[in-house]
């Protein structure tokens, strides 16, 4: 066991739990507090935590690895460039809507949104779907902790699992989107850190960028061209599914809601977007070209990073690095599960099952569903040991774009829109994307190509094909776009 790394590691684990419980008691106060961290949040803290819910085990581990296999240009189209713009269109298209709607109506979840803006039908699909599609995202998080943890630390891989996974269970169901905002604001200056201090290690270790680029040539003729093993659909399809996952994804739309005010939600969404290109465009090329000359055979690719970390960081910091790695496991599934307990405790629960249930109870329920989700991912992660941690999470990305990009975009900006329309362009793009990856043999990440535009050709048929929106419908739609310049 590597005692060094091991006790780094446990101080960054008990301070996210300590920070947690400063604030339980605050947190535990309101629906607005738990759910919204009061809308509180400011520019900085706000930007580097919305960096934080983008960024998973799939950023330093499995697309890494991708990296590393279909080269450094296929990260850059996919993951720089579309979460750049995905961020840079959230900031045009949905944030400042969003916010509004968050101050006016109270609330914090997207099924929340596309309930009032369509039909409470439309928000419990949506609501079913993220609880289908989160816990699936949450577990390749996990096993990418296990696969951390026992390859740097020495432990074994269930008890890596086990340890991260009561970690970041017990900050978000004792301390909500406080601490989470607070927690994921560290982690996300910790793991920009890491990524670019590692790049530039390999830069300066192998003679410069050009001398480095060069070795990792001869070892991947593909490393700054497309790759003659992935269709061109691919790049295509993947960059998509980033882009949307960005702006529809609701454990990222969440944070829209904790903003001060629109322009705090837009300056922060504008400061995100610059973190994540630089991330992964400067990022990536030194750590995956590292990769290749120093493991030119690497078998598990989910170990581009620590292969790196391993061969030029110190122990101390190596220690940090691990936490980094770390810290992008926790950032991503801490917000999957608070935006899984706010689906069901304010969407399934106080609307179908409790109406009459104040915030306290509604936040117990919450709190419950989050630890029962918490102990089956776990579960789920120890038995999915040995699976690609990047094409699990690439899939859900996938998913999750098909179901929910359209009736979100067009419940802002089409008044036509209507609950026909919204019910059936989540459920027919959702659905055709669960069949089009099981039953066909598409080029992979392509998928969202079909799904995408018959979830668009869901909701204009249903909207233009029944009865157009009621006039409150249409003053909700024009109440959101009010106050532009606030």
């Amino acid at each position: 066991m590597k005692t060094l790394e091991l006790s780094i590691t446990l101080v960054y684990f008990a301070g996210c739990i300590l920070l947690a419980m400063h604030f339980r008691r605050k947190a535990g106060a309101s629906s607005s507090a738990y759910w919204g961290a009061e809308r509180s949040i400011g520019i900085w803290v706000n930007g580097a935590a919305q960096f934080s819910a983008l960024l998973s085990a799939a950023s330093f581990l499995g697309f890494l690895g991708l990296a590393y296999r279909f080269g450094w240009s296929f990260t850059t189209i996919a993951f720089g460039v579309g979460s750049a713009l995905g961020f840079a269109l959230s900031l045009l298209l949905v944030s400042g809507p969003l916010r509004r709607y968050s101050e006016q109506r109270g609330k914090f979840t997207m099924s929340a949104f596309l309930t009032d803006r369509f039909n409470s039908a439309t928000g419990l699909a949506v609501s079913i779907f993220v609880l289908l599609l989160f816990p699936a995202y949450i577990v390749p998080q996990l096993m990418g902790g296990g696969l951390a943890m026992a390859y740097v630390l020495g432990i074994d891989f269930q008890y890596a699992v086990l340890l991260v996974g009561a970690v970041f269970v017990t900050y978000v169901v004792l301390g909500g989107m406080l601490s989470v905002s607070w927690t994921d604001f560290a982690q996300g200056v910790l793991m920009f850190l890491c990524m670019i201090g590692l790049s530039v290690a390999a830069m300066i270790h192998f003679g410069g960028i050009g001398s480095m680029v060069s070795r990792a040539t001869s070892t991947n003729p593909h490393f700054l061209t497309l790759h003659p093993g992935l269709s061109p659909w691919s790049y295509v399809g993947m960059s998509l599914g980033v882009v949307l996952v960005v702006i529809c994804s609701p454990h990222i739309i969440m944070r829209i809601f904790t903003a001060k005010n629109v322009r705090g939600a837009r300056a922060a969404l504008g400061l995100t977007s610059g973190m994540s290109l630089v991330f992964h465009l400067v990022g990536y090329l030194g750590v995956a070209a590292a990769a290749l000359i120093l493991e030119p055979e690497l078998e598990n690719t989910d170990y581009t990073y620590i292969v790196v970390m391993n061969a030029l960081f110190p122990g101390v910091v190596r220690g940090v690095a691990t936490a980094g790695i770390l810290a992008a496991i926790m950032s991503t599934t801490d917000h999957m599960l608070l935006a899984a307990g706010a689906e069901f405790a304010n969407n399934i629960y106080r609307k179908h099952i409790n109406p009459a249930a104040e915030d306290k109870q509604t936040i117990r329920v919450a709190r419950i569903v989050m630890l029962a989700v918490g102990a089956l991912t776990t579960i789920l992660a120890i038995l999915a040991r040995g699976q690609n941690i990047g094409i699990i999470i690439a899939i859900v990305i996938g998913g999750t774009g098909s179901a929910f990009a359209v009736p979100l975009i067009a419940g802002i900006w089409w008044r036509r829109a209507n609950h026909v329309g919204g019910f059936i362009s989540v459920i027919a793009g959702f659905v055709t994307y669960v069949i089009l990856l099981l039953a066909t043999d598409m080029p992979k990440f392509s998928h969202i190509l079909i799904s995408l535009p018959v979830s668009l050709a869901g909701m204009i048929a249903g909207s233009l094909c029944s009865r157009p929106p009621g006039r409150q419908k249409i003053e909700f739609v024009d109440r959101l776009h009010r106050e532009l310049t606030t």
